[in-house]
């Protein structure tokens, strides 16, 4: 593949992911900080286990999802791969790997991001003080991808990083979406309404879009708008639209400009979440069957990532794997995950 080693590409690609996951995690253990703060019932912290289909790891190290529980999870346990400090630690696995071709800005970040992660004690996972060391983590994030963007020579290696992000970034959006689907199910939520324009609010600042959608709907906070503009404008850096628009654009890239000719199973695949996105746009009632899209970007997600495995990283196609469901027999009505 041209000058860039497959490891390294790999490398490259899994790293970004890495700190792209560790700020959306922080950003959904934000929102439940927010969201329970005054409303009592320890086991409200179950939905986020659920959320993410960790029912049986958590099970395994914890007895009960309690605030604390569950915040060591994912916050700082280490026999989790999904926690916080478990991402950040493969992401500077991955960096090592990628030592010789990483400007040395960039690794004395990650270093020094690494051990303020790694220097954090019990208190500073309190409920308590857990919003602050969010925030911090988030700040360590940006600055990370920050350099990145700024030092990082735009070779072949560049594509893969910002695949990498983006991939991740819309898979981690859409299990945004879906905290309402896992409040639900664990009971933290007992109907569609309860809480609803206070949590609605709450998400939009948990993405970083609050602003920004009140800039385009400053009367009130309507929940089916709130979707629409996290799934669909291209104007927001978070939402999936402007994500897929981002992949496409580096899959163009590898194919046009470093004429990566393997790149275009990963394409169609790109075009035909787009495609989707297109009619799931023209759904009416696509807040009612909002769980069932994000299924089907996640399962797309990970399709195009085979894809992009396959093509590039050096792993054989599997036998069969699931697609994803097509979004609508109509311009109304989509089909379930």
């Amino acid at each position: 593949m041209s000058s860039l080693l497959s490891r390294y590409a790999e490398n490259v690609f899994w790293m970004a992911r890495y700190f792209e996951r560790a700020e959306s995690l922080a950003r959904v253990l934000e929102t439940q900080t927010s969201f329970q703060r005054g409303r009592g019932g320890d086991n409200s912290w179950a939905w986020i286990v659920a959320l993410y289909s960790d029912e049986k790891t958590f099970a395994k190290a914890f007895p009960e999802p309690t605030a604390a529980n569950v915040i060591r999870f994912y916050m700082a346990h280490l026999e989790n791969p999904g926690s916080i400090q478990s991402a950040i630690r493969a992401a500077r696995e991955n960096a090592r790997a990628l030592r010789p071709m990483m400007p040395t800005d960039m690794w004395y970040q990650l270093n020094d991001f690494y051990n303020r992660l790694f220097a954090f004690g019990p208190s500073d996972f309190s409920e308590m003080r857990l919003s602050r060391t969010c925030d911090a983590i988030k700040r360590g994030c940006y600055a990370q991808v920050g350099v990145a963007e700024n030092t990082l020579y735009h070779d072949e290696t560049w594509p893969f990083f910002r695949l990498g992000l983006y991939v991740e970034r819309a898979d981690q959006m859409s299990r945004l979406l879906d905290v309402r689907f896992a409040q639900q199910q664990t009971g933290v939520a007992r109907d569609s309404g309860e809480f609803d324009y206070t949590f609605w609010g709450i998400l939009l600042r948990a993405a970083s879009a609050y602003h920004a959608y009140r800039r385009v709907s400053p009367h009130h906070i309507d929940p089916q708008g709130v979707a629409r503009f996290l799934i669909f404008d291209s104007k927001l850096p978070r939402s999936l639209s402007y994500c897929l628009g981002e992949i496409q654009a580096m899959i163009e890239l590898l194919r046009r400009n470093f004429a990566l000719s393997h790149a275009a199973a990963a394409a169609s695949q790109v075009e035909a979440m787009i495609s989707g996105l297109e009619v799931a746009n023209k759904d009416e009632k696509l807040l009612s069957r909002l769980h069932d899209f994000n299924d089907w970007t996640q399962l797309s997600l990970m399709n195009f990532t085979e894809e992009l495995s396959q093509a590039f990283f050096g792993y054989p196609r599997p036998a069969e794997r699931p697609a994803p469901p097509v979004l609508g027999k109509s311009e109304t009505q989509m089909a379930s995950a």
